[in-house]
């Protein structure tokens, strides 16, 4: 809640820091552990088992402060319920709220009753909350009841202090606080809707241009306003940790150089708290100096208010930044209303006279639309990829003993982990020579990150996906022989056709996905798609019956961009191509290109589609087989991954409703063993570490992407059954996989 009141000196130092070369590695002071403080170690195991934290400080649009937010004639269920659905709709997961100790004295079981109503609607929301115990921030005489109405075009001209000053400036006085600290740190200390409890914010902020020395000058003068602050805030951590909550406590560090030269409360809020927090308006190059310096405490760091337009704070420039460093980020202000923080602070010198073009905090419109279209696809593409990164590499699941591999696989009733390593999309086939061969998307065979990131999603930014196909065969589904990288990025048609596009691409940023083997008859062809450094498919042919090059491209460019393309063969031999979700062409016998215009495919009924990507096509009996991969609740990134099919007695259509395969089986592949009997890998597709399987059949995944498949390969034995009546039944047999969850949004009749 950073105030215009900031010195000019100070100003000018943000812009010097915004501008200035960022050092390599940020120096820090020293700090040691107050007492009580959680161990480094405990509190980044905590936040390992957490999701990445984003979300906004929230008041209600109707309340102008925090009193009228938490008092029983102000209190608005509905507003709450409302503006957190829409937080939730663009991806946020938890929200800083400002309590108030007058809220709670005026009434004690009321605030409870009213408190425990948010957590309610919030928890409903997937949304955590981190409670703001007090405010050192705008009006230092806070009144119960009625609270004013906005002062027309001037930033949070009605937010309140807690305590307010005459508490704040007589040490006797602070001490009445105790109960109220006390008393909800104890109700709550155990709730797993409370994600973490901020103790002060910004306490010895002087708020200078509002009520301060060049305001109204009803606040106290700057140095004693820091020495009080400091004082209650020492208490308050120490009647914290007597309550002992089971989350974690902090205090931000929100102005000066608290890197190398703390003042007493800066240094004082880092050495007590659990898990360090700051505030920071400054730009990206700023923002990022003062994350990587503070990220070198080696505590899990959360930015708890940031944002502010007309600073070069956006979304776009620092939510990145944040979600690199796996930062937990509260942006200020969520919708637009009483508070009037659309406004700047420079308001407090010159109110506004209408709404700013720019405007300085805040997401939401009161309609609920946001103020900046590509502001919420920013927020949404980061939530959607969550950074994976643990404070400690976890360990991966141990590949069984081989005796446990061999029983599994002869009995074909559970899943089976059968490779470590990262891998998404793996893909398995039956070669002529009796070798089943494994490709998939992986990281460059050579890249760290796969064990120091394990649980990396593959997506955005973050993804550590590699632009070389790795490719591994066995004999049995247990001992895998790697061929090394036999094709690359490098052995496609887009390397040669747009050879400028990978010249000015770094190769970090080329990426190879889903590939594919497939013997076509004397040779292999494996394709696959690739969003970077050209956004386009690609089909080769090997010269021969080995997995290497040199490789031809037939079809050259006319394979354009064809997401996740498959093979399949007919029973005339002629081979079609799938992709997306879903087209369909038969390809010329030389390969060439297609025979005729794509057609597009998929179930009937309800569901139209099949998903969204990794379909593939099989002729069971006398069926056309259409597999495709959807998310659970039918929203990207939420629920579980799933593989859904439908039949058609014709290769091109009409197809039946689309049914069930397995739950967590999304883009796998169906494959026979050497005993005819079905399978389907599984890969790890999740924002958080797995899931144990026990009860998972019950349990509600909808609010982020969550699996109980490891990070490697996994096979899941299917049921395939061809009725009486010629229809194909496929299944999978697993426990934990042969059920659709709570969260999934199709209606299916799974009798047999």
């Amino acid at each position: 809640m950073k105030n215009f009141a900031l010195s000019l000196a100070f100003l000018l130092t943000w812009a010097n820091f915004a501008f200035a070369q960022q050092p390599a590695a940020p120096s820090i002071t020293e700090f040691s552990d107050q007492p009580g403080r959680w161990s480094a170690e405990r509190a980044n195991e905590w936040y390992d088992s957490v999701a990445w934290p984003v979300g906004a400080n929230f008041v209600p649009s109707t309340a102008i402060n925090q009193l009228e937010m938490w008092q029983a004639e102000t209190f608005d269920p509905e507003t709450i319920d409302r503006e957190l659905g829409w937080a939730a709709a663009i991806g946020m997961n938890s929200m800083r709220v400002f309590l108030h100790d007058l809220a709670w004295k005026a009434d004690p079981e009321g605030f409870f009753q009213r408190f425990d109503k948010y957590l309610e609607i919030a928890d409903s929301h997937g949304i955590s909350t981190m409670m703001v115990i007090f405010d050192g921030v705008w009006h230092p005489y806070p009144e119960l009841g009625k609270q004013p109405d906005p002062t027309p075009g001037l930033h949070n001209s009605g937010w309140v202090q807690s305590p307010g000053r005459k508490l704040l400036e007589d040490s006797s006085l602070q001490d009445s606080l105790k109960p109220y600290v006390q008393a909800v740190m104890r109700r709550y200390k155990d709730d797993s809707r409370i994600l973490l409890w901020d103790l002060f914010n910004e306490p010895d902020n002087n708020v200078a241009n509002s009520y301060g020395v060049d305001g109204t000058k009803q606040e106290l003068p700057p140095e004693e306003k820091a020495r009080r602050a400091e004082e209650l805030l020492r208490k308050t951590f120490e009647w914290a940790r007597e309550v002992n909550p089971s989350q974690p406590l902090t205090c931000g560090v929100w102005a000066g150089n608290y890197l190398e030269a703390p003042s007493s409360i800066q240094r004082f809020s880092i050495e007590a708290s659990d898990v360090t927090s700051f505030h920071t308006y400054a730009g990206p190059k700023e923002t990022q100096r003062l994350t990587q310096g503070l990220l070198q405490l080696g505590r899990p760091v959360f930015c708890t208010e940031y944002m502010a337009r007309g600073n070069k704070s956006t979304f776009e420039a620092i939510l990145p930044i944040i979600h690199k460093n796996r930062v937990g980020a509260y942006n200020w202000g969520l919708v637009d209303g009483k508070s009037q923080t659309i406004y700047p602070w420079d308001s407090w010198n010159k109110p506004y006279t209408q709404e700013p073009n720019l405007w300085h905090h805040d997401v939401f419109r009161k309609d609920g639309t946001p103020y900046s279209a590509a502001e919420v696809k920013v927020i949404q593409s980061l939530t959607r990829q969550p950074p994976t990164q643990q404070s400690q590499p976890p360990k991966i699941q141990d590949v069984p003993e081989r005796d446990v591999l061999e029983s599994k696989l002869k009995d074909h009733n559970e899943a089976v982990f059968v490779k470590q390593g990262w891998i998404r999309d793996p893909f398995i086939t039956l070669g002529p020579d009796g070798y089943y061969y494994l490709t998939g998307t992986t990281p460059l065979p050579d890249d760290p990150r796969q064990h120091l990131d394990p649980y990396n999603t593959g997506l955005g930014n973050l993804s550590l996906v590699g632009w070389k196909a790795q490719v591994w065969r066995s004999r049995d589904l247990i001992d895998w022989e790697t061929l090394g990288t036999p094709f690359t990025l490098k052995s496609g048609v887009w390397f040669q056709r747009q050879p400028k596009k990978f010249q000015n691409t770094p190769e970090s940023e080329w990426r190879l996905r889903a590939p594919e083997l497939h013997w076509i008859g004397d040779r292999w062809a494996l394709i696959h798609t690739s969003p970077s450094p050209v956004a386009g498919a690609n089909l080769s042919l090997s010269e021969g019956a080995e997995v290497s090059g040199p490789w031809s491209n037939p079809m050259g460019v006319s394979i354009r961009k064809r997401h996740d393309p498959s093979l399949s063969q007919d029973d005339d031999e002629t081979w079609w191509m799938i992709w997306g979700a879903t087209s369909i062409a038969p390809i010329k016998p030389d390969w060439s290109g297609f025979q005729k215009k794509p057609t597009r495919i998929g179930p009937s009924g309800e569901t139209s589609k099949m998903g969204h990507e990794g379909c593939l096509l099989h002729k069971i009996g006398d069926k056309y087989v259409l597999f495709g991969t959807g998310w659970s609740t039918g929203v990207m990134r939420h629920g579980s991954y799933n593989l859904y099919y439908a039949t058609s007695d014709d290769i091109e259509g009409p197809y039946s409703e689309r049914q069930f395969v397995g739950r967590f089986l999304g883009h796998g592949t169906p494959f026979q063993d050497h005993q005819g009997r079905w399978w389907c890998t599984a890969f790890f597709n999740a924002n958080r570490p797995p899931l144990s399987s026990e009860g998972i059949e019950t349990t509600d995944l909808g609010r982020t992407a969550q699996t109980i498949n490891e990070q490697g390969v996994t096979l899941v034995p299917l049921d395939v059954q061809i009725r009486d009546d010629g229809e194909v039944f496929i299944r999978a047999k697993a426990p934990g996989y042969s059920t659709p969850g709570p969260d999934e949004a199709q209606q299916f009749q799974l009798d047999n």
